[in-house]
C-alpha cells in the first residue's frame, strides 16, 4: 500500500467535539446552579410572606375580638343611658381605667383606639368613632343609611384599620469599601 493512498483522520475533529461537550456541560451546570439559587430565594420570600400574612390575620382576629367587646360595652351603655350625655359618661367611666384601649375626645366626638402587634416593627392600629343613635327605633345618627332593616343602632364607625410601623426604619446599609 502506498502511503499517499492511506486515509488520514483529522485529530482536530475529536478535540472540537470534546471542547463543545465540555462547554455545554458547563453551561448546564451554571444554569442548574442559578435555578437552584432562584428556587431557594423564592422559597425564603414565600415563607416570609406567609409569616407576615399569618401575623396580620392573627392581629386582625384579636382586633375583631376587641371590637366585639367594645360593641357589647356600647350596646349596654346605649340601653342603660337615658340621654346622650349619660351615654358618653358611661363609656368614659368604662374606658377610664381600661388597658389596651385609649379613649380620646375632641369637639367632633369620641374616639376609641388600640393596637395589636404584628411583629417587632409593625402593629395593626384600629380607631373607632363613637356615635350616638338619634332615637330608640334604631335610626342611626348617620341618616344616609337605609334604616328600614337595621335591628340594632349604629354605635360606632371604623375610622382606621391599618398597619403602622412601631419603630423607625433605618435604611443605611452602606459598606465602607475604601478606607482612607
Amino acid at each position: 500500500m502506498d502511503a499517499s493512498n492511506r486515509r488520514k483522520f483529522p485529530i482536530t475533529n475529536i478535540g472540537s467535539v470534546t471542547l463543545m461537550m465540555i462547554l455545554i456541560v458547563l453551561c448546564m451546570v451554571t444554569f442548574a446552579a442559578l435555578s437552584l439559587s432562584t428556587a431557594v430565594s423564592d422559597h425564603q420570600a414565600a415563607k416570609k410572606s406567609a409569616t407576615h400574612v399569618h401575623d396580620y390575620y392573627e392581629a386582625s382576629n384579636q382586633a375583631e375580638e376587641q371590637l366585639a367587646s367594645i360593641d357589647e360595652v356600647l350596646q349596654t351603655a346605649w340601653r342603660d343611658a337615658p340621654d346622650q350625655a349619660s351615654y358618653y359618661d358611661i363609656i368614659r367611666a368604662h374606658y377610664a381605667d381600661a388597658t389596651g384601649v385609649s379613649l380620646s375626645e375632641t369637639d367632633s366626638g369620641m374616639t376609641l383606639s388600640w393596637k395589636n402587634d404584628l411583629s417587632d416593627s409593625q402593629a395593626l392600629q384600629v380607631s373607632l368613632d363613637v356615635l350616638y343613635p338619634a332615637n330608640a327605633t334604631g335610626d342611626a345618627a348617620d341618616t344616609s343609611q337605609d334604616t328600614s332593616e337595621i335591628s340594632q343602632p349604629v354605635l360606632y364607625q371604623i375610622s382606621a384599620w391599618q398597619v403602622i410601623a412601631t419603630r423607625e426604619w433605618n435604611g443605611d446599609n452602606s459598606l465602607n469599601l475604601m478606607n482612607k
